[in-house]
């Protein structure tokens, strides 16, 4: 019996199956090199994959355990994903051959505790959670990474997932990890392991989470994140910026639902945050408001003398940078370029001024270090220069499309 490190057999068995489906299989098929497709590398034993393996975690995970002409031979794989990987796996066929015993030792006491590491750093909580439903993160983990905090809509759910965890709802996972399967449409294989482990979350629930699982029956159905995302952007051109990202995560009590609240009370919907037939077709009926000629060419002039409250925040902060840098609140790329060469151009000439000094060797350091720091303070001061202007550019866009 090989150690489970906290999730159950039947979770450990599910990423097994998902990897290679049985014993018999692997046997008949997985025991020689393969190459899975997409981004992988040269996979061998129970879904390892030599081409996403740093070649010392590689070597420590197997040496020992396969002839080390095999190990020799495998090292040489790391780091080569995508096709080039296709042509590396059929060469080593012949070569390499991995008894399921030995794909099973290494899969159990290397692949799941560093996999479990990742889900316990991208994903804080899971240790609270029933083994079942520990276990269907780890496959999930294996199978995507713990790309729990990516950004962009295909990761809508893993971020949702590990929202869920912190706070504790935990029955809205199982239809988020089911809601994955939109990324897969011609996968059945990834679709029905999606369903197997919200099949197996739901058991886990049941067993050790009964609150949780009696609230399932009350969850509504998840909305695909690409239709969160065409949300967010319709409602933004319709001039709601307080949507903030178009990033396909409809988070509770978050941006995206105070901005459905608000299409919702302008249109005489009902008050609720959700994304619903009523609302898609108001949505798709609305129309962006109208733009005086006077408005949509506007300037940040023109906003600063209506007092604007975040042109007012630019302009301070633009004047607090360009006085770090050295120049002024309208420094612009040119007059940024400049002043770094008048900058530079002074400190040559303070340097021949003092070359015939006799400075000592330690007094050149605190010069030098003094210049570092003066250069370090002016490009802070002209970072942040650039950041409220982008920040100013943004608002002035927004208010001539009546968005601000």
């Amino acid at each position: 019996m090989f150690d489970l490190h906290g999730i159950s057999q039947a979770a450990f068995d599910l990423i097994v199956e998902s990897e290679v489906s049985s014993r018999e299989v692997y046997e008949h098929r997985y025991r020689h090199p393969e190459w899975p497709g997409e981004q992988s590398g040269v996979t061998i034993g129970i879904g390892y994959d030599v081409g996403q393996t740093s070649r010392a975690q590689f070597i420590a995970d197997w040496s020992g355990k396969i002839p080390d002409a095999m190990v020799k031979a495998l090292a040489k794989t790391c780091g080569v994903t995508g096709v080039p990987a296709r042509a590396l796996a059929q060469k080593l066929r012949a070569v390499v051959d991995i008894p399921w015993d030995v794909a099973e030792d290494v899969f159990s006491n290397h692949d799941v505790p560093r996999y479990m590491a990742m889900l316990r750093h991208g994903c804080p909580g899971v240790d609270e959670l029933a083994p079942d439903c520990k276990g269907v993160l780890l496959s999930v983990v294996f199978n995507r990474g713990a790309s729990f905090s990516n950004a962009g809509p295909r990761f809508a759910e893993m971020r949702d997932i590990r929202s869920c965890v912190k706070s504790g709802n935990l029955e809205r996972i199982p239809g988020l990890i089911r809601s994955m399967k939109r990324l897969w449409p011609d996968s059945r294989g990834l679709r029905d392991r999606r369903d197997a482990e919200a099949a197996l979350f739901e058991r886990g629930l049941e067993t050790a989470h009964p609150q949780a699982f009696a609230a399932l029956a009350s969850v509504p159905d998840h909305v695909d994140p690409d239709t969160v995302a065409h949300v967010q952007q319709k409602l933004r051109e319709l001039g709601y910026p307080q949507v903030g990202a178009v990033d396909g995560n409809l988070t509770p009590h978050g941006k995206t639902e105070d901005a459905i609240l608000a299409f919702r009370n302008k249109n005489g919907l009902p008050l609720t945050p959700t994304i619903d037939d009523d609302f898609l077709t108001a949505l798709a009926k609305a129309t962006p408001p109208e733009v005086s000629e006077e408005r949509a060419n506007a300037s940040a002039s023109d906003l600063r003398e209506q007092g604007s409250d975040t042109i007012s925040f630019t302009d301070k902060v633009k004047g607090w940078g360009g006085r770090l840098f050295g120049g002024g609140t309208g420094l612009g790329v040119t007059g940024a370029l400049g002043l770094v060469t008048e900058k530079a151009t002074a400190i040559s000439s303070a340097k021949e001024a003092v070359g015939g000094l006799g400075i000592s060797e330690t007094g050149w350091v605190v010069i030098g270090a003094a210049v570092v720091v003066l250069v370090v303070l002016a490009a802070a001061g002209l970072a942040v220069w650039f950041v409220a202007d982008k920040i100013e550019r943004r608002h002035v866009d927004d208010y001539r499309a009546g968005r601000a």
